[in-house]
């Protein structure tokens, strides 16, 4: 008996429609989910702008310098796990870009940049803003191409939101030269694929790295960007409850857990505190979530990294951050979130007989105990009202002050100097609800990123602490927020120095400073007026929290603020030793 012909359905042919090419890319961006661009308009692009003011529906937030557009993308993408979106013109438009989206790169940000390019037409004849920007962002991109064809616009938009989320997340440039948002094309309807999909572990690998976690004497978690990208803070969370594990955190990582979470204990390298230095190199297996281990963190000295005698076993979904900065004797390649519940099915049913009450744990005991006693002798030294100020005295007054949910931003300068991202300086109770710089630490990307958290998150308070040095470079988001109503408080932490490379020409150089102090100081306060924010000018200790409170009730009315704090030089001990800030002994 013969098989009967398989019988297919036939084929619906989906009608086609007629859109101008700027109007059909648009008609993309909808359909990817994208709900705010961050631009700059220009000739070159003035298609994509058309399509724009048709659609309510997408948000444009107009910049006033191109990297600030760039830095409030990426920040997007770190708050939400989304690729933000830029819209620039041509040349100098986009370079402009090119130190936001470095910064993007290296923390593994997704992005889509839309950027203009003078016509087919002229290519190669010295166009007006004509060069290679598809070249030139190759090496910080995941993918850069040129198009050069109208009808290939929408596929190209597709390819590039299907890039940027894939695999360990990017930026992806597309160039469109100016005559291609000419004419009209055809288009069908529009299907973004899904590009997200949860890697698993081999279960080999899982079952040997679940058992050594488990017979640890001294297990400690470590929690990167890549577990605040995969969403696994649940997972995280009961994970160490079940090993009795303490966790670090870095930078990226920030908000994996919450800060007054028992096992909450701190970072590393220059962010860390003397309970997180001993228990790191203390712990005698450690299980790396999505972090790689970078400079800042690590200086890749004795005391900084894992004990020689200790296992490293590292969750990543990029095979090539094995062993990349610090050994690796066990590698897993997954989605973080996966892998932990993997984990999970082995480690609940071998710790299902545990009665300790969590808090009565010897070892949790010890994290608990430690973290107090920092916080005793933090407060213990911040009673002085001294002049100029403590900055770490303005950071632990604007926790009191700011609530529970304010997302935050801290820059670089305030990284290498005043630890204003450190546990337990300053806690951070919310996942997703920190922005930082990526290891390419780019002056002035948290400040001019910071209102970005005010679009994610519109009720929710928004902070950025910033040194003097990086907030020259970026005030021109002060309008910016001022028009779009993203009411931000930058504290900045004004020591009229570009103090932590000061720091090196004072203990390095035997104080031959050259160039790293400002002879003049533009008054932020008054700048800050005349673009439309509140501002203050602080001198006084007694003056810090009223003026942090004014700022945050100015927020609340929709006004941005600027407090510009005169504080003194300090720097953390944890700053000290990471950058070697210490005279040499006399011979």
């Amino acid at each position: 008996m013969k098989t009967p012909p398989l019988k297919t359905p036939p084929l619906k042919t989906l009608p086609l429609k007629t859109l101008r090419p700027g109007h059909a890319i648009v008609e993309a961006l909808r359909a990817e989910g994208v709900d705010v661009v961050f631009g700059l308009p220009g000739g070159h692009v003035l298609g994509i702008y058309d399509g724009l003011y048709d659609t309510p529906q997408i948000r444009h937030i107009l910049v006033r310098h191109e990297h600030t557009a760039g830095a409030m993308a990426a920040a997007y993408a770190q708050l939400t796990a989304r690729p933000g979106v830029c819209l620039v013109t041509a040349g100098p438009g986009v370079t402009n870009l090119l130190t936001a989206v470095a910064e993007a790169y290296v923390g593994a940000l997704p992005m889509v940049i839309l950027a203009g390019r003078a016509t087919t037409t002229t290519a190669h004849r010295g166009a007006s803003q004509e060069v290679a920007t598809d070249k030139i962002f190759a090496p910080v991109t995941k993918f850069a191409v040129r198009a050069d064809r109208s009808d290939h616009l929408v596929d190209l938009v597709r390819r590039a939101f299907a890039i940027a989320r894939a695999g360990k997340p990017g930026p992806v440039l597309i160039d469109i030269p100016r005559d291609l948002f000419d004419g009209e094309i055809e288009v069908g309807d529009y299907v973004a694929p899904d590009t997200r999909p949860r890697v698993a572990g081999a279960p080999e690998l899982i079952e040997q790295a679940a058992r050594e976690l488990l017979n640890a004497d001294r297990p400690l978690l470590v929690a990167g960007g890549g577990t605040v990208a995969s969403g696994a803070f649940a997972e995280l969370r009961e994970l160490a409850e079940l090993l009795r594990a303490p966790v670090l955190t870095s930078m990226s990582g920030r908000g994996s857990l919450p800060d007054d979470h028992v096992l909450q204990a701190g970072g590393l390298g220059a962010h860390r505190n003397d309970l997180s230095k001993r228990l790191l190199v203390e712990a005698d297996v450690l299980l790396g979530l999505g972090t790689r281990f970078e400079e800042m963190e690590t200086n890749w000295r004795p005391g900084f990294v894992p004990a020689q005698g200790a296992r490293y076993l590292q969750v990543d979904l990029d095979a090539a951050e094995f062993g990349r900065s610090i050994p690796t004797h066990l590698g897993i390649m997954g989605d973080v979130r996966t892998v932990l519940q993997q984990l999970l099915e082995i480690a609940r049913p071998a710790r299902a007989g545990t009665h300790v009450p969590l808090t009565e744990d010897p070892r949790v005991r010890e994290v608990i105990e430690g973290v107090a006693r920092i916080d005793a002798e933090t407060d213990e030294s911040l009673k002085r009202d001294e002049t100029p100020l403590s900055p770490l005295r303005v950071i632990r007054a604007a926790r009191a002050v700011f609530p529970r949910q304010t997302t935050v931003a801290v820059d670089v300068g305030c990284l290498a100097e005043h630890i204003a991202g450190a546990f337990p300086f300053f806690r951070i109770f919310e996942p997703r609800s920190f922005i930082s710089p990526s290891s390419f630490y780019g002056m002035g990307f948290a400040a001019s990123a910071a209102p970005a958290a005010k679009i994610v998150y519109p009720d929710r308070p928004a902070l950025c602490f910033v040194g003097d040095g990086s907030f020259q470079m970026v005030m021109p988001v002060l309008p910016a927020a001022a028009e779009n109503h993203l009411p931000v408080t930058w504290c900045v932490l004004d020591d009229q120095a570009l103090g932590s490379i000061r720091d090196l020409q004072e203990y390095r150089m035997k104080e031959r400073y050259l160039a790293t102090e400002f002879e003049f100081q533009p008054d932020f306060a008054k700048l800050a007026q005349a673009c439309g924010c509140h501002g203050e000018t602080i001198t006084d200790a007694p003056d810090i929290e009223p003026a942090l409170a004014r700022a945050l009730a100015a927020n609340a009315q929709g006004t941005p603020a600027v407090l510009d704090f005169k504080v003194a030089p300090d720097r953390m001990t944890q700053s000290r030793d990471h950058f070697n800030l210490y005279r040499p002994a006399a011979s």
